[in-house]
């Protein structure tokens, strides 16, 4: 069986140990992600990161750096993901029919048992990954969205 692959990405605000998180209430309820979606035909991936993180938080970003890429699979699909981070913002969080966006700790966030896998990158064993822009990582989830596997690639 040959896998369904979407293009995606991810954008990481990080401001005094907090981060800029999305909420969702549709779908995958109460599950908690990093603001991004799906790249589109006609864009690039930083022209989808500040698309999809006004369309999920309401803020504006720019100043957009390239941390890397990382590979999420679950039994169905994959997801090939350009993760960004914003280091410059204007506006405030909101929320929305689908989602809810608002400022979290990471350190809370990391305690939370429904998040995706991208928020994994914030975990400890990351950080270097993270200051030298270097994410190449492939996470091998289930279809309930637990990690089961974590590897570079």
């Amino acid at each position: 069986m040959t896998k369904k692959r979407r293009n995606a990405v991810r954008t990481f605000l990080i401001k005094d140990e907090q981060v800029i998180c999305t909420k969702y209430k549709i779908g995958d309820v109460g599950y908690i992600d990093i603001p991004g979606g799906k790249i589109e035909l006609d864009e690039t991936p930083k022209q989808a990161a500040v698309r999809e993180f006004k369309e999920e938080t309401g803020i504006d970003i720019s100043e957009l750096e390239k941390l890397g890429k990382i590979i999420v699979e679950y039994p169905d699909r994959i997801y090939n993901i350009e993760v960004f981070y914003a280091t410059q913002y204007k506006g405030f969080p909101q929320e929305f029919d689908e989602n809810e966006s608002f400022w979290i700790p990471i350190n809370e966030l990391l305690e939370n048992e429904n998040r995706y896998a991208i928020t994994f990158l914030l975990q400890p064993e990351f950080q270097n990954e993270l200051k030298t822009k270097s994410i190449n990582i492939k996470f091998l989830v289930d279809a309930n969205h637990k990690v089961l596997n974590i590897s570079k690639i």
